[in-house]
């Protein structure tokens, strides 16, 4: 059984285990070495002299960051072109790093080179792994950042990356190919939803930016390609109260604002790009020395933590700021029937937006506190966590308090409840709403449709988080580096770099996003991947590193070397447990009938079971497992009973090969079953679904009130026509079939009987 896993931490036993693979891990670093430098210094002598770069990535943010990085690794001249160098990755609402979905996505940046995962670990001063008392399928890192060290550690990347400069400016429209004769993508298209036809539907084709630098000046870069990451910037407008004012974003801890980018947004309105108006808060941010933290429980960091990056889980390393017991303590407030009282009371005073007939058109699953009390009446209270911004400072903030009333107003919201009933506000929290472009407009690669070279990436592509956009930005430098780099240097187009929803959740997100398109910030679950049980966060190196490599995406030569390494040892640690065998009844004596199975192990004594059988009983662990075989294989080596002399004792798994190696043997079953059942919903894609079918929680309890809201809405007549609903999963289309074939079937029945009575 061929399994993917996630990275081991390096014990004594382990390098035991890895005596005998050294010299292959060496080849290996030695080969992709090698091949790694011819690669890249055939691509780096080819550039075209009359382009100043082959990819100008538009943005700082996380989008920004990670796609320009990816352009540069694919041997592209890149240039990341930003209002503000200081800015660059800055984390402009909450401060922190993965979750539930977000994680997965997090640890997929990471095993294909990506930034986001490493320069977290940098930053991170407090840790969580969300869900552990769940599946491993559904468990998700989350980290706390130190705001300072996690923009300083992104900028000092990106100031040294090969291939890459950063460019003080800020871009005000883009330069256009706009001829009469068919503009080719510079990249084939991969799905037949892709296909481009470029007589009708390419536009034009990029030749660069106009920018404009600190001094009033203008100028143009010449690109073959261009990916815009503006975030919020796209005809921003912020709000505080009825107060309404220009701009992308405040300055950190400050009055002063980022002026938005007109002349991006007016451009893609002239070529008819699906325009639309967003938004998103931010809460206020409130002085620390004003809580009384004595009267709040605590939610201290877990230590040991699980890096984000597996190359540093691999080696066995904590993240450098826990190593050093540098680490934060959150704590825990609730709202109350008060400050409920209180939201209420002054709603008159919120901002009236562009978007929704002035209601605005926010994320769902981070509303506002305002949101949160009209949606649900019955509650007394809502969660708030209170989240220090670094080990430097006093600032906090309130997690799940965003809502852009008056700043007098947020303070008496704030002050009536319990341990901030003296608190201060450093800056008052605010809402910006701005245009994002429907990603129905875009190719799977993130190209653009109507402009050849264009890419998209980010909350321009209507999606919310950190995370989000960053797997995005990967996969639009990755597909701009590599079509720019091919033209430069003459060679073939390349295929497109495009992940499929059963190879991770990136790929997930962006087939969401461009063929069902989205009327609100999307945001990543696992419960909208249909093969999550083998999408785990675990195993994303696994899955991913391998394409990563063979796209010129992932060049770090130990990275490459250490899944071929890892492999191996998960691969030889489930051979143990299909080799390991005793009786029933001694796996009952050792570890417990209750625990091995009960009644039902006592009546097959003399019946004997591999160590891959009993763990795939209910209750019984890898931990249980592997205890039992190390004390047998103790106890025949003291007997001098050993089956081979040369073979080394057994031990426990890593810690880090721990999930993997349960989780494969465990749920292999379950896969099989997820994909047979995906199998059977997509040969039912016609099947019509009853035109009185009422969609309500009774009759699909495990479905979210988004996906009943939707569903009631739109009255798809078919399952195709479910499928192209935002925010419906598969998993609950899966369940909606389901219950359809079934209703089909009693109806079948009913008719069968009245024609016998007949």
């Amino acid at each position: 059984m061929k399994v993917t896993g996630s990275a081991p931490i390096l014990t004594a036993s382990v390098i035991m285990l890895l005596s005998r693979s050294s010299a292959f891990l060496t080849r290996n670093i030695a080969r992709t070495s090698s091949i790694r430098k011819l690669s890249a210094s055939a691509r780096l002598n080819a550039f075209d002299s009359e382009i100043d770069y082959d990819v100008v990535v538009i943005g700082g943010g996380h989008a920004g960051c990670d796609a320009a990085a990816a352009a540069a690794r694919t041997g592209a001249k890149t240039a990341l072109v930003t209002q503000r160098l200081d800015t660059i990755g800055e984390l402009s609402c909450n401060p922190s790093i993965g979750g539930i979905g977000k994680g997965h996505l997090v640890r997929e940046i990471d095993a294909l080179d990506g930034l986001m995962g490493n320069i977290a670990d940098e930053g991170g001063i407090h840790y969580r792994m969300l869900n552990r008392r769940k599946g491993p399928a559904v468990r998700g890192p989350r980290a706390q950042m130190d705001r300072d060290l996690y923009k300083d550690a992104m900028f000092r990347t990106l100031k040294d990356y090969p291939n890459l400069h950063l460019v003080e400016a800020s871009v005000q429209d883009l330069l256009l190919d706009e001829s009469k004769s068919p503009l080719e993508s510079l990249a084939p298209m991969l799905e037949d939803t892709d296909k481009v036809d470029p007589a009708t539907d390419r536009k034009a084709r990029i030749r660069g930016v106009v920018v404009e630098k600190s001094d009033g000046t203008k100028d143009e870069i010449l690109s073959r390609t261009v990916v815009i990451t503006t975030g919020t910037f796209l005809r921003g407008v912020l709000m505080l109260g009825h107060e309404r004012y220009s701009g992308g974003r405040h300055l950190r801890d400050s009055e002063k604002v980022e002026p938005p980018s007109v002349g991006l947004a007016q451009t893609l309105a002239r070529f008819e790009f699906p325009l639309g108006r967003l938004k998103t808060g931010t809460p206020a941010r409130i002085d620390g020395k004003t809580i009384d933290w004595g009267i709040l429980p605590p939610q201290p960091s877990e230590i040991p933590a699980t890096p984000f990056s597996h190359l540093r889980q691999f080696r066995g390393e904590q993240p450098p700021l826990l190593a050093q017991n540098r680490l934060i303590t959150c704590h825990q407030t609730a709202t109350n029937e008060e400050t409920h009282k209180l939201v209420m009371k002054y709603e008159d005073t919120l901002p009236i937006y562009d978007g929704l007939d002035g209601a605005g058109n926010g994320p769902r699953y981070c509303p506002s506190i305002y949101k949160k009390v009209v949606r649900f009446p019955e509650r007394t209270g809502h969660n708030c966590f209170l989240e220090p911004e670094g080990l430097n400072t006093d600032i906090v903030y309130p997690n799940g308090m965003s809502g852009p009333y008056p700043e007098d107003i947020q303070l008496k919201i704030l002050r009536s409840m319990k341990g901030l009933e003296e608190v201060d506000i450093v800056r008052p929290g605010y809402d910006v709403e701005y245009d994002f472009v429907n990603p129905t407009a875009l190719t799977h690669t993130l190209e653009t449709k109507k402009i050849g070279g264009l890419y998209l990436a980010g909350q321009i592509c209507g999606t919310t988080g950190y995370e989000e956009a960053a797997a995005q930005g990967i996969v639009a430098g990755a597909n701009a580096g590599r079509a720019a780099a091919a033209a430069s240097s003459g060679l073939a187009l390349p295929a497109p770099f495009v992940i499929g929803r059963d190879e991770g959740y990136i790929g997930v997100l962006i087939d969401d996003l461009v063929t069902r398109g989205t009327s609100e910030p999307y945001r990543m679950f696992t419960s909208r991947a249909e093969y999550r049980i083998s999408l785990r966060a675990d195993n994303a190196d696994l899955r991913l590193t391998r394409k990563g490599q063979e796209a010129g995406l992932v060049i770090d030569e130990e990275r490459i070397a250490s899944v071929e390494t890892r492999e191996y040892m998960i691969d030889d640690r489930i051979e143990k447990l299909q080799n390991f065998d005793m009786k029933v009844i001694d796996w009952a004596e050792r570890g417990g009938k209750d625990l091995m199975g009960g009644a039902q192990m006592s009546k097959k004594t003399g019946e004997k079971k591999t160590a891959v059988e009993v763990l795939r009983m209910p209750h019984v662990t890898l931990k249980n497992v592997e205890e039992i075989m190390v004390a047998v294989d103790k106890e025949r080596r003291e007997a001098g009973e050993a089956e081979e002399e040369d073979e080394l004792p057994m031990t426990t798994s890593p810690e880090s090969v721990f999930d993997t190696v349960e989780a494969a043997i465990k749920y292999e079953s379950y896969v099989q079953r997820q994909h047979r059942d995906m199998e059977s919903w997509r040969k039912a894609q016609g099947m019509k679904i009853p035109p009185d079918m009422v969609y309500e929680h009774a009759l699909f309890p495990t479905f979210s009130k988004e996906e009943l809201e939707k569903l009631s809405t739109n009255r798809p007549a078919t399952f195709a026509d479910a499928s192209q609903i935002s925010g419906v999963t598969p998993q609950s289309l899966v369940y909606l079939y389901h219950h359809v074939r079934g209703r089909n079937r009693k109806r079948d029945g009913r008719r069968d009987s009245k024609a016998l009575a007949q």
